[in-house]
């Protein structure tokens, strides 16, 4: 019954980026409202979000309309300043990937671009089946080759 259920599903309705990136960034750090764990201090921790999207962020609590992007909705991710919840990530330590899931034709999304830590952690994909691979990309890469999961966008890693 549940596979009959996902297999009907249908895409609609808006995308909010920046609040599934905020509790990605919340749910990585030791404060409220979502504490990490406390840290051992034998051990030295880098963090990472996976920020996987559609590229259309079309939808905040103030502005869009939910079917085509929104200057107003991208300014608060980043800003041509330099500002903005992706540059606050990254000054916190956290290494940002973006996925761009682009099965539409959409354009390529230059926030996602931008908000990637370095352009190597950028992905655009125009198939599902390039997930896997991605993903292992992103989890074997150099730097990530003794992370562990913590939960499903965030990773941690101990290294002694």
């Amino acid at each position: 019954a549940l596979n009959a259920k996902v297999t009907a599903m249908t895409p609609g309705g808006a995308t909010n980026q920046t609040i599934g990136l905020v509790w990605a960034w919340q749910s990585l750090v030791q404060t409220l409202p979502l504490s990490a764990p406390a840290e051992d201090g034998d051990y030295i921790y880098k963090r990472a979000i996976i920020l996987l999207s559609d590229g259309l962020n079309t939808w905040d609590r103030w502005y869009g309309t939910g079917s085509s992007t929104n200057t107003s909705v991208d300014y608060r991710m980043y800003d041509s300043s330099g500002k903005g919840t992706c540059a606050n990530i990254k000054a916190a330590g956290i290494t940002l990937y973006t996925v761009q899931v682009n099965t539409g034709g959409d354009p390529t999304s230059t926030l996602l671009q931008t908000c990637a830590s370095t352009s190597d952690k950028f992905f655009l994909l125009t198939s599902a089946s390039q997930m896997v691979s991605t993903f292992s990309q992103i989890g074997t890469g150099p730097s990530m080759a003794s992370w562990e999961w913590t939960s499903f966008f965030c990773l941690q890693s101990q290294v002694r």
